[in-house]
């Protein structure tokens, strides 16, 4: 689907291209508006993301004709207003979903919103003029299921809302919905364009069962482990917002210790997200930036144990350049990633923060330059653990 035919949408666009937004979540949502309060609340909600917009658009006109002086003055000038502006879109998205539910495919301008904002939410696009691997939306599962579900339930032709959805589905863990949408995005030919998000969803359609099983599985561990309710967590502060994230020290010891010590020792302070790459994961903890960094020593992979955890939406995973390689660098996956099984040690998972995910700047260290500023960590802080000596036995770095 092109986009260029959503009314307003190039101005949302303008917002969204600083950055992702967070979007506001209700599991308890109180019923949907009547039309005429839906539609008030909509227009008000545009009209005050339109006025913050108009003064985005004042200052970036003056940006062409102003000396280096003012451009400072002028990029410090924007980001307040652009975090204005996200949070505003993020209202006007919600007050047009509320107006959808309560006129499905009456107004043009609110269907062609919504669905121009699922694409978004789920796909992404590469940012105008963007360098490096940068890249704009996308990842955000959470926030644009609901957003695609209403608009299937109220029948919008759109054929693609089942291609959006049943990708979200199955990283979102609802397996069921995702096979429905994907057999359907499948018969409406949606998956036809050939590119890397559909031979994406068309390997999920593929391999639903395996994820069934594999989901089933883990819903079971991590039941037992919720009400163990004694796993280590450490906690990353980022550019972006903070994620808390779950050591699996029952089935990856030695990787749960690494992280535990290094966090303890401080190391991840102010170590960038290097490689960033959309639909599919964030890789950090080198302090060169490089890719090529590390602790100085190495640690023995523990993916090959018969109890070791798979690849999901939200896992983190030891980063390495072969067996028994791994050191400091991780990746946490957007996606499940389940051709990583075996392969690398799955050693945790986010329990909060799953939305800093969408927001972490893309970066691809092959991609021809120049490259956007990554997202770091600024702080790293250990928030429970068993009380015990983390030691472990340490390789030499490879």
């Amino acid at each position: 689907m092109k986009i260029n035919k959503v009314a307003n949408w190039a101005v949302v666009l303008l917002a969204l291209s600083f950055g992702n937004t967070t979007w506001a979540q209700d599991e308890a949502a109180p019923a949907a508006p009547d039309k005429q309060t839906a539609q008030a609340a909509y227009d008000k909600a545009e009209g005050e993301y339109q006025e913050v917009l108009k003064e985005i658009v004042a200052l970036r006109s003056q940006f062409e004709d102003s000396d280096d002086a003012r451009r400072k003055e002028i990029n410090t000038e924007l980001q307040p207003l652009i975090a204005k502006a996200r949070e505003k879109v993020a209202n006007w998205t919600m007050a047009a979903l509320d107006l959808y539910k309560a006129a499905p495919n009456e107004n043009e301008d609110v269907s062609n919103l919504l669905v121009g904002m699922s694409q978004h939410l789920v796909v992404g696009s590469p940012a105008p003029g963007g360098t490096g691997g940068n890249f704009v939306g996308g990842d955000q599962f959470e926030e644009a299921l609901p957003i695609i579900k209403a608009l299937i339930e109220g029948g919008h032709p759109e054929k693609s809302l089942y291609l959006w959805g049943g990708v979200a589905a199955v990283c979102v863990g609802e397996i069921d919905t995702a096979e429905k949408y994907l057999n359907q995005a499948k018969e409406s030919g949606a998956m036809g364009e050939q590119n890397e998000f559909t031979m994406q969803a068309m390997s999920y359609l593929q391999n639903i069962e395996t994820f069934r099983k594999e989901w089933e599985a883990e819903q079971k561990i991590r039941e037992a482990e919720a009400k163990a309710d004694n796993l280590p967590r450490v906690k990353f502060t980022t550019t972006k917002g903070e994620i808390v994230i779950e050591l699996f020290e029952d089935q990856a010891p030695i990787a749960t210790a690494n992280m535990i010590t290094l966090v303890k020792d401080g190391f991840y302070k102010d170590v960038v997200f290097h490689r960033v790459l959309p639909h599919f994961m964030a890789q950090g903890g080198d302090p060169t930036g490089t890719g090529s960094g590390g602790p100085g020593y190495s640690i023995p992979c523990e993916c090959y144990e018969p109890d070791a955890r798979k690849h999901f939406r939200g896992t983190i995973s030891m980063a390495h350049a072969g067996r028994d390689t791994g050191g400091s660098q991780f990746f946490l996956c957007f996606v499940p990633t389940n051709f990583l099984n075996g392969r690398h040690t799955a050693f945790g998972r986010v329990v909060e923060g799953i939305e800093v995910l969408g927001k972490l700047q893309r970066i691809d260290p092959s991609a021809s330059g120049p490259f956007p500023t990554p997202d770091k960590i600024l702080k790293a802080e250990v928030i429970r653990d068993r009380g015990h000596a983390y030691d472990f036995d340490k390789l030499p770095e490879r």
